[in-house]
């Protein structure tokens, strides 16, 4: 016994016999709640934990009250400061008048200290049966205390006193499996493998050095059971996986992790393999016929009151939440095989800290509604994780840690398990030449150089890459007796758009260009044409040879009816996006555009899904925005779907469902780092179900698929890795300066055209289109955003504005060249001087469009000043009758109208007091 233990004791038998409580407080792990259960067993009295959490109200911790106050047993509420603030001040009134009962005292706080580790591991190491167990206790501890110190900081490591707790379990179950072994031997290997689970691969050398220092000249092999990994093997090979050492390792470490602790975090990057690792071991038990039971959840897919229930306020009526209905099924589950809860989804302590009595010695779930809910011998609670930021001390010392680094398996397993699902053999051979060759160097330089436009996980671009050569070697493209310079040929289109397709172009660098520069002096066995760069051209299949991409575009036809936002004109860019996201679609792919506000991206997806066939697919759009929470998204991920057969659930008939998310960043993210509606669409890509929020129970989504839209300069940038990873990311950039003046001079030409403009008009487009751009650029260099003026943002879409106003023009209106200049002057006041916020502004505004039209067309300077002072355009310049485009004759005529307009709102609706001065006059 410890003298603090002694004090602490002390502290609380005087309190109560002073009819008084006592409040141990302390860090994490020092022993709180066992020291106090502990007293009750030494006295012979029942002590029931409780684990507080928010949705405790005062009602439910004054039956607990009630309930102690006739059995006279203690109750010892762990985490009380949990509980809302509100009904604490409710708990004190209950507690003072049981007090009061007994006799009127107050509260009196104990501390726990950090306890002397060395003399707890000397008397632990005695109970497992060592003899040298002082030596051996001072090793220990000096090597825990220069973990501590010399060890990087990770937030999973815990080198506290659970985590010397559970060693020192693995060391007695070692001691008695092998008896005649050494002691330093036996506690040597359990500190080595209990550890080296959880330790990065940077931090590896220094803890083996550690371990050499302490135990010297001692190397003791681990301890295997070879026909436990024959097994694994097996598994992994049935599972279509790659039997490597490396991950065999890891499921045999997580299967000893399961034998000494009943919680284990599985952590790694996206896409390092723990789902793999989880499955593995899964199917290993299948395979021994344990009869495993797994059931996975997103604890973050559903608000804190689904997952553990909640009392109505009003009622007192009990709502079941989906982790306590999960656990009760699993607790009532008679055979003794492995029954797993696997959580998966971001950590933060709102929805763990719940679990804090399940994950420590307690083994007990305990609910608002006073129910308590044991985990049974078999059962384990499972998280897999890719970080720890958000988790507590309290959270991290309770479980076991089996941490998976990205070089642990590398993009070698996922890549050759691709391959062993082709069918042919010698495209089997081709490809696997193909990925050594290319792969290694690509992946180191994508790391160090290039800036892609949000960062991707280095798995996901593989994953890419594969399903990029699932769409092109096909039948057509590649016939069966073909030369292997065909296959490296489609290879080579795959690959640059798998690593370089998510290349950002920004105001300082064209990465794009750079990327294939680099390209060229790297790899010479495919020769791309001079021009340009290699993303310009594709295959022709069937010449095998490289085209530019600008001989697919379609010829445009202009729909006078659709407004020009709607418009889609293709262009290079569009139609290689189109390509790619045509054929990823057809393979049920999820695929994700990239880019800025304004470059067409939902136009662009929009155009692709409306010309699908309805026979075969259905389309539903998902926009996303701040407000939308995860069971908002699922209502409406769910409006589409029917029941099929059992819990199964599809589009009607055998139609195919499309979502398609727009604004994927958009939604808020909470304070631990969750997007809420991100978390169902996670569930659904890697466990292909989400659970009924009403009746708990799993539906299987049958036959959809994803394709999303993101700016990664709005919302929250970028997504979770873990969801990420699923897409394959394709990006749209900013249409330049010559597919800019295409697209405009295609669609002002024939409106000139339908219109029957004369055609002196039709000379001056390319002229028109020349000053649009060149003023444009001019604006969105000169008018940079600032803290007060955020709104100054010129984007394409302020570009469509103009031209839709012009578009709106008849030959009533535009006669001559002059009256377009003059059209064009007072569009761009209406787009971009209606932004600006201070005279200053105006002035430099109007300075720069007085000069650029003075540049491009000569002799326009009095159009553009009487423009700028009086000109204004509207619906209604000869009164309110039927609309036609056109300038205003006088400020008289316009006043009238305006007047006449407001009289007419008034006599029908409310009376609305408007004084028409000149400012407003020009706006409406």
């Amino acid at each position: 016994m410890r003298s603090e233990l002694e004090r602490c004791y002390i502290t609380l038998t005087q309190s109560l016999h002073l009819t008084m409580s006592g409040a141990p407080s302390g860090p994490a792990g020092t022993g709180k709640t066992e020291t106090t259960k502990d007293l009750g067993r030494a006295l012979g009295i029942m002590v029931y934990v409780f684990n507080c959490s928010e949705q405790m109200d005062y009602k439910s911790c004054g039956n607990i009250y009630k309930g102690l106050a006739q059995t006279g047993a203690w109750g010892c509420f762990d985490e009380f400061n949990r509980i809302s603030v509100e009904v604490l001040s409710v708990v004190a009134m209950q507690v003072k008048s049981i007090q009061d009962a007994i006799r009127d005292k107050k509260q009196r706080p104990c501390a726990m200290v950090v306890p002397d580790f060395e003399l707890i591991c000397e008397i632990m190491l005695v109970a497992e049966g060592f003899i040298e167990a002082q030596l051996l206790a001072r090793k220990f501890i000096t090597l825990y205390q220069l973990c501590k110190e010399l060890l990087s900081k990770q937030d999973h490591y815990d080198w506290g006193l659970r985590a010397i707790k559970s060693v020192l379990v693995v060391a007695g179950s070692l001691k008695r499996g092998d008896p005649d072994r050494p002691e330093d031997q036996v506690l040597m290997r359990s500190l080595r493998d209990f550890n080296i689970p959880k330790i990065v691969t940077d931090d590896m050398p220094v803890f083996m050095g550690l371990i050499g220092d302490l135990f010297p000249a001692l190397d003791v092999p681990r301890r295997r059971d070879l026909n436990f990994e024959d097994l694994v093997r097996k598994a992994v090979v049935d599972l279509k996986l790659q039997a490597e050492d490396n991950f065999v390792l890891k499921v045999v470490q997580l299967e000893e992790l399961l034998v000494v602790r009943h919680s284990v975090f599985v952590v790694g990057s996206a896409g390092a393999g723990k789902s793999q690792v989880l499955r593995s071991l899964h199917k290993t038990y299948q395979i021994m016929k344990r009869r495993p039971v797994w059931t996975d959840l997103n604890p973050k897919a559903v608000t804190n009151d689904e997952l553990f229930g909640i009392i109505n306020p009003t009622t007192r009526e009990w709502k079941d939440g989906l982790f306590s209905s999960i656990m009760r099924e699993l607790a009532n589950i008679t055979h003794d095989g492995p029954k797993w809860i696997l959580l998966d989804g971001d950590i933060d302590p709102m929805w763990i800290e719940s679990l804090n009595t399940v994950m420590d010695d307690n083994k007990v779930l305990t609910l608002a509604s006073n129910e308590r809910i044991p985990l049974t011998p078999t059962m384990r609670l499972l998280f897999e994780i890719s970080h720890l930021h958000t988790a507590t001390p309290a959270t991290v010392s309770r479980a076991g840690i089996l941490y998976i680094n990205p070089a642990d398996l590398g993009w070698n397993p996922a890549v050759s398990s691709w391959i062993d699902k082709r069918e042919i053999q010698t495209e089997r051979a081709n490809l696997t030449i193909l990925f050594d060759k290319y792969l290694p160097t690509c992946l180191d330089t994508l790391r160090t150089r290039f800036k892609k436009i949000i960062p991707i996980p280095e798995q996901s671009t593989v994953q890419m890459l594969c399903h990029l050569l699932e769409c092109l070697l096909t039948k057509e493209n590649i016939p069966a007796d073909c030369p292997k310079e065909t296959y490296e040929l489609y290879f080579v289109f795959a690959a640059i758009w798998a690593f370089g397709g998510a290349m950002v172009q920004d105001q300082l660098m064209d990465y794009r260009a750079e990327f294939s520069k680099w390209w060229l002096t790297e790899f010479k066995t495919v020769k791309f044409p001079s021009q340009g760069t290699i993303f310009d051209y594709y295959i022709d299949s069937e010449t095998k040879k490289f085209e530019p991409w600008s001989k697919l575009i379609p010829q445009f036809e202009f729909d006078p009816e659709m407004p020009l936002q709607a418009c889609l004109v293709h262009t290079s860019e569009t139609i290689r996006v189109c390509y790619f996201l045509e054929r990823l679609m057809e393979r049920r792919r999820p695929v994700m555009l990239l880019g800025t506000a304004g470059t067409g991206k939902s136009v662009l997806v929009g155009a692709k899904l409306a010309s699908l066939d309805g026979e075969q697919y259905q389309v539903k759009n998902v926009p996303f925005n701040y407000y939308t929470t995860s069971a908002m998204l699922q209502a409406v991920l769910e409006k589409p779907l029917e029941k099929k057969a059992g819990r199964n659930y599809g589009p009607p008939g055998n139609k195919k469902l499309i979502y398609f998310i727009d604004d994927m960043n958009m939604p808020e993210v909470d304070a631990y780092g969750t997007v809420q509606p991100h978390t169902v669409i996670r569930q659904h890509l890697d466990y292909g179900h989400w659970y009924d929020r009403n009746k708990l129970c799993l539906k299987e989504i049958m036959n959809v698929q994803y394709v999303s839209c993101m700016n990664p300069t709005a919302g929250s940038f970028t997504i979770n890795p873990r969801l990420q990873r699923h897409f394959s990311v394709l990006v749209l950039s900013f249409p330049g300066a010559d597919a800019l003046s295409s697209i405009y001079s295609t669609i002002l030409s024939q409106h000139l055209k339908l219109g029957n403009f004369p055609a002196s008009l039709q000379r001056s487009v390319p002229s028109l289109i020349n000053l649009a751009l060149n003023f444009h650029q001019k604006i969105a260099t000169t008018f940079l955003p600032t803290a007060i003026k955020f709104h100054y943002i010129f984007n394409l879409r302020d570009f469509a504005n103009i031209f839709q106003g012009i578009l709106f023009s008849s030959v009533e209106c535009v006669k001559s060249t002059q009256d377009l200049v003059k059209l064009y002057v007072h569009e761009s006041n209406r787009v971009y001087r209606d932004k600006m916020v201070e005279e200053k502004d105006f002035n430099l505004f109007d300075k720069i469009q007085t000069e650029v039209v003075k540049k491009i067309f000569e002799g326009m300077e009095e159009t553009v000043e009487q423009t700028q002072s009086r000109d204004i355009y509207c619906h209604f310049a000869n009164g309110t009758g039927e609309p036609k485009y056109l300038p205003v004759q006088s400020w008289e005529l316009l006043n009238q109208t305006l007047a006449e307009a407001l009289e007419n709102h008034n006599a029908v609706h409310t009376v609305m007091d408007v004084v028409l001065f000149e400012d407003a006059v020009r706006h409406v």
